[in-house]
């Protein structure tokens, strides 16, 4: 619960680290005290690992080695963070530590959503352009917009689920400030995520109706926008320079990767200022549209140009993995909370995942938290049987002789 409720704070990140490795430790001392094996096998060990297997094989070709593998290694932390999550879900088998992580969740949403609507208003944000924008504590709008595609659809099936009235009652109040909070950040990026979301939805519960819906939503909502901007509102939201400079910056990297499509040419988020500091620099004087970015400014870009067409393959495939696991899970499912958290994180990763094409956000907290939540997902079933049988009180080296 607390790493998880730290994740919400950017600038925690080392105590979270320090706070996590320590746990980690804890967990595996208990298992070899327990002689149990810590390891705990997923759906998707083979690409998750995979991929973090060929971007270290890529490193020893990384432009600027010691930088690529001083990511590769912040990587692996992200992926012990994961494995740490599935040893305690599994090891304490019952389904109260899920709901407890579920109240950090909403806990750390309703801090998070309140310091950036206050700091908001404070800064003189208004509704009629995007000088001001919410952004996270101590952070900035990327951040807090990513924060709420990760949040919002647990907050959505928090509120559905529960039925005692305090609880919705603060499900609500945190859904209703996350809403306030994303379109006060003014991030389209963010509202594309949950765009995406809704669609995914649509398709793993088969309905076309709200498919149409949501579509029509989209479409009314951006018309509405741009007849504003016509008058003089938001101009700024609907100004597509940034779109512009991103495809700009996409096509270098794209030169790269026709150069290197095997190996890349350095994992990590700065290896394209690395490679292209004369022509950021050079380009300085264009229109903001024509300019070169610091950065690609898309994960899955990152990691074509950084480590080859290998490793886009594995990172596609883990999303893939990962929605396809929960929603075979959750059509599976009889018992209604369960259902909820895996519809829920399967939809969080498709927001993620969208979010990553117009920012290196799968990063720090950000990821840590996204782990986190996959885990409780992929356990949640699991732990809902354990839970009916009465295997909570189970010890950990019991809990592994039943599994096995």
């Amino acid at each position: 619960m607390g790493i998880t409720f730290l994740s919400f704070f950017p600038r925690l990140i080392h105590s979270q680290e320090y706070a996590f490795f320590f746990l980690l430790a804890v967990a595996l001392y208990l298992a070899w005290v327990e002689r149990i094996n810590p390891w705990i096998r997923t759906p998707i060990d083979l690409p998750l690992l995979g991929f973090v297997g060929w971007v270290l094989y890529t490193v020893p070709f990384a432009t600027d080695l010691a930088y690529s593998f001083s990511e590769w290694r912040k990587l692996v932390a992200q992926v012990l963070v994961f494995y740490w999550a599935m040893f305690v879900l599994r090891s304490y088998r019952r389904i109260e530590l899920s709901r407890l992580i579920l109240w950090a969740v909403v806990l750390g949403s309703l801090v998070l959503s309140g310091f950036a609507l206050v700091d908001f208003v404070l800064r003189g944000g208004t509704w009629r352009d995007r000088l001001v924008r919410a952004g996270a504590p101590y952070s900035d709008y990327n951040w807090l917009t990513t924060y709420l595609v990760l949040v919002i659809p647990i907050l959505i099936g928090w509120v559905v689920i529960h039925r005692t009235v305090w609880v919705r009652a603060i499900g609500t109040l945190t859904l209703v400030m996350a809403g306030l909070a994303q379109v006060a950040a003014y991030t389209r990026a963010g509202w594309v995520a949950h765009l995406a979301q809704a669609v995914g939805f649509g398709l793993m519960a088969g309905r076309r109706r709200l498919l149409i819906w949501v579509l029509a939503g989209a479409i009314a909502m951006g018309g509405g926008l741009y007849v504003v901007s016509e008058i003089g509102y938001q101009r700024g939201t609907i100004d597509p320079w940034t779109l512009s400079a991103r495809v700009t910056t996409w096509r270098l990297g794209l030169h790269q990767v026709v150069q290197h499509p095997l190996v890349g040419v350095g994992y990590g988020n700065d290896t394209f200022l690395k490679l292209h500091a004369a022509e950021v620099a050079a380009e300085k004087s264009k229109e903001p549209g024509e300019q070169v970015l610091l950065a690609l400014h898309n994960t899955f870009a990152m990691v074509l140009m950084g480590s080859g067409v290998p490793a886009i393959i594995l990172f596609i495939w883990i999303f893939v993995s990962i929605v396809s696991t929960l929603t075979k899970q959750w059509r599976k499912s009889t018992a209604a909370e369960t259902q909820g958290l895996l519809v829920a994180v399967a939809v969080v990763t498709v927001g993620f995942a969208t979010r990553n094409l117009f920012d290196y956000m799968f990063a720090g907290s950000l990821a840590h938290l996204f782990w986190i939540l996959v885990a409780a997902g992929l356990c949640s079933v699991r732990l809902q049987i354990s839970t009916e049988a009465g295997a909570g009180d189970l010890s950990l080296k019991e809990v592994a002789r039943s599994e096995h």
